[in-house]
C-alpha cells in the first residue's frame, strides 16, 4: 500500500489541489454574489407645520450592489396608474395639495446607498388636523418594483405585502 501511495503521490497531490481550488472558487463566487446583492426598501416620513403637512415616500437601495430596475408600477385600488398626479387628485378629492412625483424607468440602475423620493406631498391642514387621515388615503396606493442584481438574481419590492418604515 505504501508503495502504491509513493508511486502515485504526485497524482494524489494534484487531485487534492484541484479539489481545494474548485472549493475555493465556489466559495469565492458565493461571496461575490452576496457582496453585489441589492435590497430595495421603502421609507415614509412626515412633518407638520401650522397650516400644512408634508409626506415623503421614498425607496432606497440599502443593499451592497446596484439594483437594475426591470419594472416600476404604481397601483391605485389594485389598478395600474398611468398618471400619478391625476390619481392623487382623484384620491384626495378637493383638498389643496402640491406634489412632486418621480418614477424609475425600466432601464434604471439604482446604485447601492441611493435614495429616490417617489412622492413628496404637501397638503393644507385645518387646525388640529393631523396627517393620519391623509396617510390612510394614501394606503390605497401601492408600488411594485421588480429588479435584479448584477448576477441576474431577481427580487421584488411590493408594498401590498410589506409594512412601511415610518419616521416621524
Amino acid at each position: 500500500m505504501w508503495q502504491l501511495l509513493g508511486e502515485n503521490a504526485s497524482e494524489i497531490i494534484a487531485l487534492c489541489a484541484l479539489g481545494l481550488t474548485s472549493y475555493q472558487a465556489y466559495i469565492s463566487r458565493a461571496h461575490n454574489r452576496l457582496s453585489l446583492k441589492p435590497h430595495l426598501t421603502r421609507f415614509t416620513h412626515r412633518s407638520r407645520q401650522p397650516d400644512h403637512g408634508v409626506l415623503v415616500f421614498e425607496i432606497m437601495n440599502n443593499g451592497v450592489g446596484p439594483a437594475f430596475i426591470n419594472s416600476f408600477e404604481i397601483l391605485l385600488d389594485g389598478k395600474r396608474v398611468q398618471n400619478l398626479d391625476g390619481a392623487l387628485q382623484k384620491a384626495l378629492g378637493q383638498r389643496q395639495s402640491n406634489s412632486t412625483v418621480a418614477t424609475l424607468g425600466d432601464d434604471y440602475a439604482m446604485p447601492a446607498g441611493e435614495k429616490r423620493e417617489i412622492l413628496i406631498l404637501a397638503i393644507s391642514l385645518s387646525d388640529g388636523e393631523d396627517l393620519s387621515g391623509i396617510e390612510e388615503t394614501l394606503k390605497r396606493f401601492d408600488l411594485i418594483v421588480e429588479y435584479q442584481s448584477v448576477y441576474g438574481e431577481r427580487a421584488k419590492l411590493d408594498t401590498r405585502t410589506e409594512k412601511p418604515i415610518v419616521n416621524q
